[in-house]
């Protein structure tokens, strides 16, 4: 460690290095993540604290050793990513310099996934950069993850609607949720939806989650066009989705219907366990797993174009 001039060690694993076993004269930092398709490193602001770290390293005159368990998939993401913002280069040419290094090197499908949205997103994976990415989106309906990009909600519901009925509300509370900062959804939309029956405004297009025709192994690399199933409207978690059946306890067996906080009209249903999706009944299976299933229908919705 003291040849390599490496002062500061970064853990990307389930479990920090022990306290017996660092070092006096070396900064240790440990980041919670599991080599999983399912572990999202881009929300949650995780992977930008890693780049941060290092980049404060680098800065500094130190090296940085960033490991994981094999040193295989979690920890080569990370130094991908940071060697492709540094570069501007791919997440295939990140890895093949890596590799010329260290053969062994291999993340898994989802965090190449991963770095592939991080380059199309220009390098960035703040809340921002997620908000404003449909790809990102997509990544978390095909792995069941609720978009880690904070208090993205669409307009509240007026005090007297919400107060009136005075249901409980569902917790969004998640694996994979965090409340990071980030701007008002409305100022980056392109499209709102408003309950057809009274005009509340219930959500934005950022809100929607496209699935992969299939499921996540099914997914081309990178995402086409046509691989994604257009199955009515499926939804992040909302604030609004006030229902009696919700009790504020995330369980698999937890669903119910989604009713509008305004006028109380039945828009959809959720799932929290999630379910397969079997398409539009058009003859185009579909045959995903999407979880949380949380579902509004298109005939109940009126959608109109911000600015239009």
């Amino acid at each position: 460690m003291q040849e390599l001039n490496i002062r500061k060690v970064l853990t990307c694993s389930a479990m920090p290095i022990r306290k017996n076993d660092q070092l006096s004269a070396v900064d240790y930092k440990f980041v919670f993540m599991m080599d999983m398709v399912s572990q999202d490193i881009l929300g949650n602001g995780l992977l930008e604290e890693c780049l941060r770290y290092i980049a404060s390293s680098v800065r500094e005159g130190n090296n940085v050793l960033v490991h994981c368990e094999v040193g295989v998939s979690r920890s080569v993401t990370v130094v991908a990513a940071y060697v492709m913002r540094h570069f501007e280069w791919s997440a295939e040419k990140a890895l093949m310099f890596i590799q010329k290094a260290r053969p062994i090197a291999c993340p898994n499908q989802s965090f190449i996934q991963q770095l592939s949205i991080f380059e199309q997103m220009g390098y960035r994976a703040d809340s921002r950069a997620l908000t404003q990415s449909q790809l990102y989106r997509n990544y978390c309906a095909d792995t069941g993850n609720i978009p880690a990009i904070g208090n993205m909600q669409s307009t509240k519901p007026s005090s007297s609607a919400s107060t009136s009925r005075n249901l409980p509300t569902i917790n969004t509370a998640h694996p994979a949720a965090s409340q990071l900062p980030m701007e008002d959804p409305e100022q980056m939309a392109q499209q709102s939806f408003r309950c057809r029956k009274c005009r509340q405004q219930l959500f934005y297009d950022l809100h929607i989650m496209h699935h992969t025709k299939g499921g996540f192994n099914q997914a081309k690399q990178p995402y086409s066009a046509d691989s994604f199933c257009d199955f009515e409207y499926l939804l992040m978690p909302m604030k609004w989705m006030s229902t009696a059946e919700f009790q504020g306890k995330v369980s698999s067996n937890t669903n119910g219907k989604i009713n509008c906080p305004k006028c109380g009209e039945k828009l959809g249903q959720y799932i929290w366990g999630g379910r397969v999706c079997l398409g539009n009944g058009d003859g185009k299976q579909c045959g995903a797993f999407v979880a949380p299933w949380i579902h509004i229908q298109k005939c109940k919705v009126d959608m109109s174009r911000i600015g239009a």
